[in-house]
């Protein structure tokens, strides 16, 4: 996945968070983020 489209994709979950605080998936949201950003860490190493 390309940079820009890893950030985006950060954006929108971080928003969701955002959006939904009590939400019963917000756990698996934040595993989803902390993937992204790994994944966005790696391809600049």
């Amino acid at each position: 996945m390309e940079a820009n489209l890893i950030k985006e994709k950060i954006r929108e979950l971080e928003n969701w968070l955002i959006e939904n605080p009590n939400s019963s998936e917000r756990n698996l949201i934040e595993s989803d983020i902390n993937k992204l950003k790994n994944q966005l860490e790696k391809n600049y190493e």
